[in-house]
């Protein structure tokens, strides 16, 4: 992680993102996930929750992201993608830190996630920075625009 570079993610990483969350395993790539990952609701996503999101480079090279956001009361990270020969180095555990020090900041103390069922490495992830499953069901429906 000697030369890695953390900052604020920004609509200019878009196509940069897309491509890791989508050649990612781990990461929810389904048509109707990429479909919701338009530049015009990355934008939306970021100016909404501004300061929360960031993303690693090596070099140039984008090699981790997170978004995080919340609604006033609870917080939420999405997309935590660390490219697959970058995983062990602390970059994910570092992005997460960044989003959990934005969402404190703006008050918010309450944080979830959403792991795929089978992802027994994100899993063990979380679990290693405390967060608890609570076996809850989250289901998602999407609305024809």
């Amino acid at each position: 992680m000697k030369n890695m570079i953390f900052r604020e993610l920004t609509i200019a990483d878009h196509e940069s993102a897309h491509n890791l969350w989508y050649s990612t395993s781990g990461v929810c790539n389904c048509d109707k996930c990429m479909s919701a990952d338009t530049v015009e609701n990355l934008q939306k996503y970021l100016t909404r929750n501004p300061g929360m999101s960031f993303t690693a480079l090596d070099g140039e090279r984008l090699v981790g992201t997170v978004l995080a956001g919340h609604d006033g009361r609870n917080g939420m990270i999405y997309r935590l993608t660390v490219a697959e020969d970058c995983r062990e180095r602390g970059i994910g555990r570092r992005l997460v830190e960044l989003s959990l020090d934005a969402l404190k900041a703006n008050g918010i103390n309450n944080v979830k996630i959403f792991v795929l069922n089978g992802n027994e490495e994100g899993n063990a992830f979380w679990e290693k920075l405390g967060f608890m499953d609570f076996s809850a069901k989250a289901s998602s429906r999407y609305i024809e625009m």
